[in-house]
């Protein structure tokens, strides 16, 4: 697969840690974690293999960026304030839904997160903070019954990486997300009738995120340069 860098706004240090993650991107999805050296990296990215370590101290270092990126990428996504009437079982089917969707709607965005090697624990981290925040409200509202919201969190949070790669794989179909999204509600201790009405609700999905992901792409990209001192 071939990425092409499109110019956004953002200064030139900016641009170019863009140009590099989205180099990184395109040598992942060809070849994986495996084939990704610094000079293969600044190559593709058309810069002295040198001028690579204004931004990172290694690949590693590199990746992990990546690795957070998703997480943001995905985060940004989900963020649609007052869509759902601040209710917390209302909120928890949505990004349920639509991160499921993301995935079986984008196979290069699964193959991002199961497939090359990135570190998918960026992605887990921002989505188990969200999940045990919505629990735990709806614990307090009254609306789930839970004895132990991290217990919950964590397990949720695994059958949602579950789900979606299998939905990645082709083991599940894209219509079994809304199902799915029931039955986790129910597990939560929602009444059955209104886990089949918020995992059935009409909702008007945005595209996934576009690929290759870039921090400049996102609504406010105000993570700090990889390597830059505060």
């Amino acid at each position: 697969m071939t990425f092409t860098l499109q110019t956004r706004p953002g200064s030139k240090r900016e641009r170019t840690r863009d140009q590099l993650l989205v180099s990184a991107q395109s040598l992942l999805m060809e070849a994986g974690t495996a084939a990704l050296g610094l000079r293969q990296i600044t190559k593709h990215a058309g810069m002295v293999h040198a001028s690579f370590y204004n931004y990172y101290p290694d690949v590693a270092a590199l990746i992990g960026d990546l690795g957070e990126l998703l997480g943001a990428t995905h985060a940004a996504a989900m963020a649609t304030p007052g869509q759902d009437g601040d209710d917390p079982a209302a909120r928890f089917a949505r990004i349920t839904r639509q991160t499921l969707r993301i995935v079986a709607a984008q196979p290069d965005f699964g193959r991002l997160m199961f497939d090359v090697g990135l570190p998918s624990d960026r992605l887990g981290a921002e989505l188990r903070l969200r999940l045990r925040m919505d629990i735990a409200e709806g614990v307090a509202r009254g609306q789930f019954t839970v004895a132990d919201v991290d217990l919950a969190t964590s397990m949720i949070a695994g059958a949602l990486t579950g789900l979606a790669l299998d939905l990645h794989r082709g083991t599940l179909g894209f219509a079994r997300i809304d199902p799915a999204t029931a039955l986790l509600l129910t597990h939560l201790g929602l009444d059955q009738a209104e886990a089949e009405r918020l995992a059935h609700a009409a909702i008007d999905f945005p595209p996934p995120p576009e690929l290759p992901m870039r921090w400049l792409a996102l609504p406010s990209a105000t993570q700090p340069l990889a390597g830059e001192l505060s």
